[in-house]
């Protein structure tokens, strides 16, 4: 749905919350550590992490939440660019393949069923 400037809309808020995440390869029963990052914005649908090794766009992660030991399947669905600011890394957005209300440790408000939603969870 778009908003007042002719963008979509989000699907929920973003909180600014730093949370301490492992990431790893799917099946491979949390043998294989893509890397422990933290996220810097979460979402009810996911996710904005700051990266350093080297990840693909729909490349797909097992995140865990280490403040909670939540686990939850995702997706990339967005990388930038590489930043230097002490720590060369990038941000990184995932997207839960599966609802995970819960991951983030975080209560989000419920989704207003009057407005449609503009985007489905990751296939």
């Amino acid at each position: 749905m778009p908003g007042k400037n002719g963008a979509p809309t989000r699907r929920s808020s973003r909180v600014t919350l730093r949370v301490p995440l492992k990431l790893y390869e799917p099946d491979t029963n949390r043998r294989f550590l893509v890397e422990q990052a933290y996220a810097v914005k979460v979402s009810l649908w996911g996710g904005l992490l700051a990266l350093k090794a080297p990840v693909n766009r729909n490349q797909q992660l097992v995140a865990v939440n280490q403040a909670t030991g939540q686990t939850s399947d995702s997706r990339i669905v967005y990388v930038g660019p590489m930043v230097s600011g002490g720590n060369l890394a990038r941000l990184v957005a995932i997207e839960f393949l599966r609802p995970s209300p819960g991951f983030w440790g975080v209560v989000f408000p419920e989704p207003d069923p009057g407005r449609p939603q503009t985007r489905n969870y990751a296939r």
